[in-house]
């Protein structure tokens, strides 16, 4: 879980400190306005000292410099700039400019935080989650993470979901799990379609219904979520929500065995068995003709989907 949610972190702060082409020449009409933003961030405008801090990240007119980004971000979030104590916070946690400090970065990101910034509400919940420079504490990482699902972060939706799922920090509650993977899988989210499949298929939460399980696996699986491409393969196997389709069966399961499962929040990887033996074994009962047939349409399929392809 450590390990994903910081994947989960880089993804999300990595462009917020680093976008926009890094080394651009500026033309003169930047110069100036580097200049005005300068003459404004050293009179002491937070807001022109957090832009300032921005644009030396993205190189945006002046040579690319972490430590000068940090150094601007700091001015700002001394004055109590959210957005400024979040990159801030972003800065030490992965060591951009600054020493690596998850003590530092966890108190910045609190203080962006309690102003009610979505981003941070959902890092410091997960610095709670993980015990990273803050002791564990489940209890907190869910006021936090409420916090940011209420204002529509994803990723904070699904955490929530999870944690209802599991008990931890909150009492178990399927219903409100459903409720949260609901948020989530209907802005996208892979896993929380594949944990609200679950919830379906068990009849936690909802009402017990294979058809609609299916549907939201299917929804995870196309994104390249290898658990629930395991899951979708064992439905048509086994024709749970979906007419009995071994064809499908084998495509999905190819696709699985192919990729990566993750321990993933519900937890389902430990639950599977060897994908590649199961794949095996569905082959059984397709023909040599139409076992080419879908090994070539998964082939296709990764070549379609390019972030999807499993590494060499």
């Amino acid at each position: 879980m450590r390990l994903r949610f910081f994947a989960i972190w880089a993804a999300l702060a990595l462009p917020l400190m680093v976008a926009g082409a890094a080394g651009q020449s500026p033309d003169a009409n930047a110069s100036q306005s580097i200049a005005t933003l300068k003459r404004q961030a050293d009179s002491g405008d937070a807001r022109a000292q957090f832009q300032l801090g921005r644009d030396y990240v993205r190189g945006d007119g002046v040579p690319q410099d972490f430590a000068q980004a940090s150094l601007w971000y700091r001015k700002a979030a001394d004055q109590g700039l959210a957005e400024a104590q979040s990159s801030l916070g972003s800065a030490y946690r992965l060591g951009l400019g600054l020493p690596k400090d998850d003590a530092q970065a966890a108190f910045w990101l609190r203080k962006a935080a309690s102003q009610g910034d979505g981003l941070s509400q959902l890092m410091l919940g997960g610095f709670y989650a993980n015990g990273e420079g803050i002791p564990r504490d489940y209890t907190q990482a869910v006021v936090w993470y409420r916090k940011a699902a209420e204002q529509g972060i994803t990723i904070a939706q699904r955490c929530l979901g999870t944690y209802y799922v599991q008990g931890k920090g909150v009492p178990q509650d399927y219903t409100q799990a459903a409720f949260w993977y609901r948020k989530a899988a209907d802005q996208g989210d892979a896993p929380a379609q594949r944990g609200l499949g679950n919830l379906y298929d068990d009849g936690h939460g909802l009402p017990q219904d294979h058809t609609q399980a299916a549907v939201w696996y299917r929804k995870a699986a196309e994104q390249g979520d290898a658990n629930a491409q395991v899951i979708l393969g064992l439905t048509y196997s086994l024709g749970q929500g979906v007419p009995q389709d071994y064809e499908e069966a084998y495509f999905w399961l190819d696709l699985a065995a192919s990729g990566k499962l993750e321990s993933g929040e519900a937890d389902d990887a430990a639950k599977l068995p060897d994908v590649s033996k199961l794949r095996d074994e569905t082959a059984s009962h397709l023909t040599s003709t139409v076992l080419l047939q879908t090994q070539e349409r998964a082939r296709k399929w990764f070549e379609d989907h390019p972030a999807k392809t499993p590494s060499q």
